[in-house]
């Protein structure tokens, strides 16, 4: 039977394990590896601990159907822009050789539209699933990456608690944010601190801001906060507003005209993937 020593001793690194991971609560701030990063979205950033984005931190993405799955790769780009925003450090974007889902490649000039400079993409396609997660794991320990995304199916069995939880680990240890993108059919266990799920809205015109690329005004999600350590889940229209690198709530009776508008999946997909 394990002695009081052991036991007090089991229950103190229980008791870190959980505040490292959790993060902590509303309200705090901090700064290096325990910094967050607003989204600029009041109503969002009000339920997020710390009045953001834990840059240090696992946060999860997913598609609310397959047809999604373009936009939800527009809002991690979004989100790579808000959280790499300060810097000159590149992204890391890891998938894998056999790529989890067939959406194309990414497309450059898409990225670009949305204010990420492609010039600070570095892509990575390991053979295999728990390659790419190693990768990921290694890049955040690095310290050279303002984020790191990952692409991985949440239905594979090389994502579970063990490797969410070595992904937290290593982003906390050099204040790294990582991005998990798992596709629309739900992720595994997971410590992530965040999980997002998304779904493509018709554009939105937003006043005195450039229309996207010139189809359908700003570009919208229905963005579902499902699961937040510390915090209160929700759900939000969301507009990005590429000039100024930020998000705004949508206000939806001020769509594009229907004869600008693409469809809500295919016009991601055209604006971020390309066919392999």
């Amino acid at each position: 039977m394990p002695s009081l020593l052991q036991q007090n001793a089991k229950a103190a690194l229980v008791a870190d394990l959980r505040a490292r991971i959790i993060g902590p609560p509303a309200g705090f701030e901090t700064t290096g590896n325990g910094r967050f990063v607003p989204l600029g979205v009041g109503a969002i950033d009000a339920v997020l601990p710390g009045g953001g984005l834990k840059a240090g931190a696992l946060h999860e993405v997913g598609a609310e159907d397959y047809r999604d799955m373009g936009a939800a790769t527009g809002f991690l780009a979004a989100l790579a822009v808000r959280l790499a925003e300060n810097g000159s450090m590149p992204v890391l974007w890891c998938g894998s050789a056999q790529s989890s889902f067939d959406i194309g490649a990414l497309y450059g000039p898409g990225l670009a539209s949305f204010g990420f400079d492609p010039a600070r993409l570095v892509l990575a396609l390991p053979a295999s699933v728990t390659d790419c997660l190693w990768t990921m794991e290694e890049a955040l320990r690095s310290g050279a990456f303002a984020a790191v995304i990952g692409e991985v199916d949440g239905r594979t069995t090389a994502l579970d608690l063990t490797a969410t939880r070595r992904l937290q680990f290593a982003a906390e240890e050099k204040g790294t944010p990582a991005l998990l993108f798992t596709g629309h059919n739900g992720g595994a266990a997971s410590v992530a601190v965040t999980r997002w799920r998304i779904a493509a809205l018709p554009g939105a015109v937003i006043p005195d801001t450039e229309a996207f690329d010139g189809l359908a005004g700003a570009p919208c999600w229905r963005v579902a906060l499902t699961r937040v350590r510390g915090g209160v889940p929700g759900a939000w229209n969301v507009a990005w507003h590429a000039a100024d690198r930020r998000f705004a709530l949508a206000d939806m009776s001020a769509s594009a005209p229907r004869e600008k508008r693409l469809t809500s999946g295919d016009a991601s997909v055209v604006a971020f993937r390309q066919s392999a």
